[in-house]
C-alpha cells in the first residue's frame, strides 16, 4: 500500500499512532506491520491504562518486528507533584515493559511559577528509576508551550518532542528559537490544526505549516522518530504520501 519505509529517508523512524483504524491496541498494531517502524501505544487517560492486562497489550506483540513507545495519558496529576506523575509513568512502563517501551512522550504542567520545579522533582524520580531520562520527551501543547523551560529539561537529562500541529494552532513558533533546542528535539508528531484540537491530516497544511514542517525535520536527532499523529486511516495513508514527496522533493534540492 504504502513504500515509505523502502523509501527516501532511512535517518528516522517512522511511527503511527495505535488509533489507526477502529479496533484495540493489539488490532492496529498487527494492521500497521510492515506500514511504519513504530507505534506510539496511547495510554491517554491514567485511570484506564493503570488497569491493562495483557489481553489489552498482547506478548505476541513483540513478534511483530515493530519498536513501541508510549504516549502517556493527558491527565496526569501534575498538581499532585512531580514524584506522584513519575509513579504512573513508572506504573504505565511496567505495563509494557514486554514492548521494551524506546520513548515516552509526557504533556508538561501547565505553563506557571512551579512549572521548572515540578519538572526537576519529576526528573529526580525518573532518574532512580529503570527509564534512561533522555528517554522521556516532554511536549509542547496549549498549557505549556516549553518556552522557557528547554534549559530545565536539557539540565535534567531529558528531550523534547515537537507537535508541529500545536506549534501551528496556538502560535508557538517562537519555541523553534529557543537555545540549544536542536539538541533536544527527538520526535516530532506531525499533523495539521483542526477545530477544537483536532488532529488532521497534512493535506490540511498551509504552506507556512510545510515551511514549520522543514525546519522540525532540520532540527530532529539524527535518529530521531517522526510519528505521523493522525486518527483515521484514509487521511493517515494520505499523510505518509505527502511526507514520502515532501522528503523526495528536499531531497533532490
Amino acid at each position: 500500500m504504502f513504500s515509505f519505509l523502502n523509501g527516501i529517508d532511512s535517518s528516522f523512524q517512522l511511527a503511527a499512532p495505535s488509533w489507526v483504524i477502529p479496533g484495540t491496541i493489539a488490532e492496529n498494531c498487527r494492521f500497521l506491520v510492515g506500514k511504519v517502524n513504530e507505534v506510539a501505544l496511547l495510554f491517554f487517560e491514567a485511570e484506564s491504562c493503570l488497569a491493562y492486562t495483557e489481553a489489552d497489550l498482547p506478548n505476541d506483540l513483540a513478534e511483530t518486528g515493530l519498536s513501541f513507545h508510549i504516549h502517556h495519558p493527558l491527565d496526569l496529576p501534575w498538581h499532585e507533584g512531580g514524584w506522584k506523575v513519575a509513579e504512573i509513568v513508572l506504573a504505565l512502563n511496567d505495563k509494557a515493559a514486554h514492548l521494551d517501551p524506546k520513548a515516552h512522550v509526557v504533556h508538561p504542567p501547565a505553563t506557571g511559577l512551579e512549572a521548572a520545579k515540578i519538572i526537576k522533582d519529576f526528573a529526580a524520580a525518573i532518574a532512580r528509576s529503570p527509564i534512561d531520562p533522555d528517554k522521556i520527551l516532554f511536549e509542547n501543547i496549549k498549557e505549556n508551550s516549553l518556552i522557557g523551560l528547554t534549559g530545565t529539561i536539557a539540565d535534567c537529562g531529558m528531550k523534547i518532542c515537537l507537535d508541529l500541529g500545536h506549534i501551528l494552532a496556538y502560535a508557538q513558533h517562537d519555541l523553534l528559537r529557543e537555545s540549544g533546542l536542536s539538541e533536544l528535539v527527538a520526535m516530532l508528531h506531525l499533523n495539521a490544526p483542526g477545530p477544537k484540537g483536532r488532529h488532521l491530516g497534512l493535506e490540511h497544511l498551509e504552506p507556512e505549516g510545510f515551511e514549520i514542517l522543514g525546519i522540525l525535520l532540520e532540527i530532529l536527532a539524527a535518529d530521531g522518530t517522526v510519528t505521523v499523529e493522525v486518527f483515521e486511516e484514509k487521511s493517515f495513508f494520505k499523510s505518509l504520501q505527502l511526507l514520502d514527496d515532501y522528503c523526495t522533493t528536499r531531497s533532490i534540492k
